[in-house]
């Protein structure tokens, strides 16, 4: 009997650990890192919205923070932007950028993915001779 005994305790805290991660009540600061940052750009001839999101992945497959799609305004005397990106530590970090459909033709979007200390994790730019949206992503950890 004890031995049943210590195997259900030893279940139920498994479980409960497992139950704690999952609904994200870990007390682990260190879990928590600091955020990414993603430069927005463009090469357009007139103004226009470019829209971003990201997406994060755990180690174990489940679904962290991410940004929903949000409108960037660049234009040729702003091609860039520059936003900070929720991240924690030990997860991908995936971003996407679209321009719009009705981009002048050999527009291009790009994304650069920068870690907290400057250093650039990833960076790409979508096809200037595709047809428009132009989208491109990029992708990092940290």
């Amino acid at each position: 009997m004890r031995r049943t005994g210590t195997r259900i305790v030893g279940l139920v805290a498994a479980c409960g650990a497992g139950a704690c991660l999952l609904s994200g009540c870990s007390a682990d600061a260190a879990a928590v890192g600091p955020p990414m940052t993603l430069v927005v750009s463009a090469v357009t001839d007139r103004p226009m919205t470019v829209w971003f999101d990201t997406r994060q992945r755990t180690p174990s497959g489940l679904v962290g923070e991410g940004v929903d799609a949000t409108p960037v305004e660049l234009s040729p005397e702003r091609p860039a932007a520059v936003v900070t990106v929720p991240y924690a530590r030990g997860n991908w970090l995936w971003a996407r950028v679209s321009g719009p459909s009705d981009a002048p033709e050999g527009s291009a979007v790009a994304c650069e993915l920068r870690s907290r200390a400057g250093r650039v994790l990833d960076a790409h730019a979508s096809d200037p001779f595709r047809a428009p949206p132009g989208e491109t992503g990029c992708a990092g950890a940290q």
